[in-house]
């Protein structure tokens, strides 16, 4: 009886041992209850937190990111990106970190971007590269903001040697000081790429959309360099062509407003086949007259152009206006100058535009 005990003894311990080592880690409730992450979230994040004995540092990491103003959603989307941040020194890491961001008044949403990335980069490389940024332009947190905002992702990097290089490019391709603070401002991306790299997307700007680098749409132009692939462009210039644009009518229109070719293809080929095969302008019209193609052809072309189409077949206006010269007013003036006016002689004036652009606007009535 004896020796059937100390087996039975054994068996104990062993099924006690087993039990243990099936219990969920304490962790994957907190992130659970505390966060909002589920059963299999919290299990995928433990990799990063099974070594915590307690909840002490991811409660006082959660009341802190609480203290700074981001929402539960933020705080789950922060977590979730890097659960090891819970892990963090509030007082020796988060806090110095955040006291240089609130300086700069970062938004909420801009926080939680920074804070995703805020275990690659120390507080020093932090503070040292908003000081360049700072000598840079000039002391304006605001600009500092802007260019942190957009290029949060390499706040880990040295920015005083890869803009350096790169501002050195700027200047030996002629661009001027304020060419050069509005790329740092609308694009910092792409002047933290290799030096070569930027010469040799310079270089491309004049030859494909004909804008040489002392024209006031230089940077817009760097900018379509940038952010389209040649695959890209070639694809969206055949349309042109295919409604009968030459090259010298193409390069006009990028040369006045390189942005048309930010739009779709698909809706490329909307808008040339309504202005061209609708309307009936010609290449050369739009090519001088391109903001035509960036406008919303639904909520604001077609909608102004059957009230002006209206109010020339009543013979109510006293002058010729054109349609590139109404679109380009704001909504209320738009409404103001050819809608509110026209009501008594044209009934039903203001119900057939605020169809057409599917909106109430009430305050007009």
């Amino acid at each position: 009886m004896w020796i059937l005990r100390i087996k039975a003894s054994n068996n104990c311990k062993h099924l006690v041992q087993h039990y243990s080592t099936t219990q969920p880690h304490f962790m994957v409730d907190y992130l659970v209850t505390s966060i909002g992450f589920s059963e299999h979230e919290a299990s995928s994040a433990l990799t990063k937190l099974s070594h915590l004995k307690s909840t002490q540092k991811p409660n006082s990491v959660l009341h802190f990111f609480k203290q700074c103003g981001l929402d539960k959603t933020q705080v789950r989307n922060i977590v979730f990106y890097c659960p090891k941040i819970l892990t963090a020194s509030v007082d020796k890491t988060l806090v110095p970190k955040f006291r240089v961001l609130q300086e700069l008044g970062l938004p909420a949403p801009s926080l939680e971007k920074l804070f995703k990335q805020s275990t690659s980069f120390s507080t020093n490389r932090l503070v040292a590269n908003v000081n360049y940024l700072r000598e840079l332009l000039g002391s304006d947190d605001e600009k500092v903001n802007k260019v942190i905002q957009r290029s949060w992702w390499m706040l880990s990097s040295n920015y005083a040697h890869k803009l350096s290089a790169s501002l050195l490019v700027l200047k030996k391709n002629g661009l001027s000081n304020d060419k050069t603070e509005s790329i740092l401002l609308r694009n910092p991306g792409c002047l933290l790429q290799s030096a070569e790299w930027l010469e040799a997307t310079i270089n491309k700007v004049e030859p494909v959309l004909g804008i040489p680098p002392e024209s006031p749409r230089f940077v817009d132009g760097l900018e379509i360099i940038v952010s389209l692939s040649k695959s890209t462009l070639d694809m969206k210039f055949a349309i042109f062509r295919s409604f009968g644009w030459s090259e010298s009518e193409i390069l006009t229109m990028t040369r006045s407003l390189p942005f048309c070719l930010r739009s779709s293809e698909a809706r490329l080929q909307v808008s040339l086949n309504f202005f061209m095969n609708e309307l009936g302008y010609s290449a050369a019209y739009l090519a001088t007259h391109p903001k035509l193609l960036v406008y919303s052809l639904e909520k604001r072309v077609m909608p102004r152009n059957k009230v002006l189409k209206i109010l020339k077949e009543k013979k109510v206006l006293k002058n010729n206006y054109s349609l590139c010269s109404v679109v380009a007013l704001s909504e209320e003036n738009f409404i103001k100058d050819f809608v509110l006016p026209y009501r008594e002689f044209v009934p039903h004036l203001f119900e057939v535009y605020t169809k057409a652009t599917d909106n109430q606007m009430t305050r007009f009535r």
